[in-house]
């Protein structure tokens, strides 16, 4: 299939707001919009307890503010829609379409799309579309070919018949990030007594916590794109950031010692039949401190997870 991958510059400046939104401006800001149209700002500049204010109405969808991505999803799926492009009962960000007797697939997070067909001459013809949507004062940022950078990840297509999902830069970056007793390797992510909690432990010192909560919140954001063989430690990981303690501080270096030692892994999917999905599921009796049992499980096409939970159960077991 070709694929391409695609930015919006600006998108939610692309769509009008649907609602009455005040913004306040103020200081440096209300000044600088001033000075860019006097004529058309400058008498709604006031003076506010010695400073400088300026209270404006949206028309179109703040970046930053909790309605803006979703006044650009619906205006991008409705638009795929009137293409006829048919919403993903499971992903209302992924939109589908049979051209020329074949599947063409464009899904998205917030501006970020891709497309795929098996023909070239389709990709473009939709990113033809977002042009015309989107692209009056700068284009629409198009990346074509085998290897695609996208939401931090590199998506590798030029092997036929699979593909290559890896994070090598964002694995690189975390172990570096990560303090000097953190140094070595490890063979696997995690040891025997991955789920042993000692109540009696010593409490990670504040600074220390907040490394353990960030790392683990990076690992978790990690495994879940391209290293699903961290999933199981870092599962229990999260279990452990509301109060860490120097054993959960040693499973995190186990783990980032673990990535130092194999940087360059990577998630690769392969479709024997798309006809047929494959689960594999097993769980851990009452490994958990408080007698909870963890479960894991993956699912595939033929090679490779495409989907993967490791997660504690919310049933107690004692």
């Amino acid at each position: 299939r070709d694929v391409a991958t695609c930015d919006v510059p600006g998108a939610f400046m692309q769509v009008d707001v649907d609602e009455i939104v005040h913004v306040r401006l103020e200081g440096v800001m209300a000044e600088m919009l001033a000075k860019v149209d006097p004529k058309l700002y400058k008498k709604y500049l006031v003076d506010e307890k010695g400073k400088k204010v300026m209270y404006v109405q949206l028309q179109k969808a703040l970046y930053g503010t909790l309605s803006a991505a979703m006044l650009f999803w619906k205006d991008l799926s409705g638009r795929l829609k009137q293409e006829g492009f048919v919403q993903n009962p499971y992903d209302r960000c992924v939109v589908n379409k049979i051209v020329d007797g074949k599947q063409c697939t464009v899904l998205w997070h917030v501006d970020d799309l891709k497309i795929s067909h098996v023909s070239s001459g389709v990709v473009s013809d939709v990113i033809a579309k977002l042009n015309s949507w989107y692209g009056e004062i700068t284009p629409v940022t198009v990346t074509r070919g085998d290897i695609h950078e996208y939401l931090g990840m590199t998506i590798d297509y030029s092997t036929p018949g699979k593909v290559h999902i890896r994070m090598d830069d964002y694995t690189e970056a975390l172990v570096v990030e990560m303090p000097d007793d953190m140094d070595g390797t490890a063979s696997t992510p995690a040891a025997h007594h991955l789920f042993v909690v000692n109540p009696e432990a010593e409490k990670l010192s504040e600074e220390s916590a907040e490394l353990f909560h960030r790392g683990t919140a990076k690992l978790l954001f990690l495994c879940k794109r391209a290293r699903p063989d961290i999933q199981t430690a870092v599962a229990f990981l999260c279990t452990r950031v509301s109060s860490p303690d120097v054993d959960d501080y040693k499973k995190l270096r186990r783990v980032v010692q673990y990535l130092r030692g194999t940087p360059k892994f990577c998630l690769t999917l392969e479709a024997d039949s798309l006809q047929v999905i494959k689960w594999w599921v097993d769980a851990s009796f009452a490994v958990h401190a408080d007698m909870r049992s963890h479960t894991g499980g993956a699912m595939s096409l033929g090679k490779g997870a495409i989907y993967s939970s490791s997660t504690r159960q919310k049933l107690n077991t004692k």
